[in-house]
């Protein structure tokens, strides 16, 4: 005898389409998965890739960046700036022009931690001393900078940035070091001690040589128009000829350039012989 007829559905049936299509849908989230995670590898790949790589500070970056014209906003015991010329070329380094003078020297060391460089200057015909440039940054701007030169002897020069060089800026550069060649071995118009550290100093560098040149001249005005001019100039070649380095003669033209400033009128003075 048949029993009743139902419509419920076929359990066992029911739930194996439920467990497939469960499935499905596990496969499809697991597809989709991957597929994202792929594309955002390849999203993070593409952007490492287009990340320019910085340059890594470094002894000739750190040179490279001094190029340029600066200035010091007023020379010791004179109200005329001081220019500095600071050139960089792969084969040569660093080449530094002071004033229209060449500083003959090598770079002895780098400091990128505190921001330094060592320049020997040297002479064949007198002393040397180690000048140091140091990068003082700006405060106001990001990246922007000062220099401050110390000399030997401790005396500092506060240098601001002007502008980049120009082609004219290099020709100084290089004539700047072909005039000091031409001059080693050459006569010497300096009334300095034979021997002594002015001579060789007036003698061996351009720059020394104009500051002799122009305080003799000074030197001879004041002994022809003032009672104790003599006095004066006697006192001041005393201090000159004593120096025994780079630093201290030039300390002592400023100084001696500074007393004559503020206590002589010199220079203007029309002489019609």
């Amino acid at each position: 005898m048949k029993g009743p007829v139902t419509d419920r559905p076929f359990l066992f049936g029911s739930t194996t389409m439920k467990d497939h299509c469960l499935r499905l849908m596990r496969a499809a989230l697991l597809l989709v998965t991957v597929v994202m995670v792929a594309s955002c590898r390849q999203d993070a790949d593409d952007s490492i890739e287009a990340v320019p790589e910085l340059e890594a500070p470094s002894s000739e970056s750190f040179q490279r960046s001094l190029e340029g014209l600066w200035s010091t906003e007023k020379s010791e015991g004179d109200d005329a700036e001081t220019l500095y010329l600071f050139e960089w070329q792969a084969a040569g380094g660093l080449r530094v022009v002071r004033d229209g003078a060449w500083l003959d020297g090598k770079v002895e060391d780098v400091d990128l931690d505190n921001g330094t460089l060592a320049l020997h200057v040297t002479s064949d015909s007198g002393p040397s001393e180690t000048v140091t440039v140091r990068k003082v940054p700006d405060a106001t701007t990001e990246d922007a900078f000062t220099l401050r030169i110390t000399w030997g002897g401790g005396q500092t020069e506060d240098l601001g940035f002007v502008r980049r060089l120009t082609a004219r800026d290099r020709e100084h550069v290089a004539e700047a070091i072909r005039t000091a060649g031409q001059a080693e071995g050459g006569p010497c118009d300096t009334d300095a001690p034979a021997g002594s550290v002015r001579a060789a100093l007036v003698c061996g560098h351009e720059e020394f040589g104009a500051l002799d040149a122009g305080m003799r001249r000074e030197f001879k005005e004041l002994a022809d128009r003032y009672p104790d001019g003599d006095r004066t100039v006697a006192a001041a070649t005393r201090q000159l000829d004593a120096c025994d380095s780079p630093s201290c003669l030039r300390a002592a033209y400023a100084q001696w350039q500074a007393y004559f400033d503020e206590n002589y009128d010199l220079g203007d003075v029309v002489d019609y012989q």
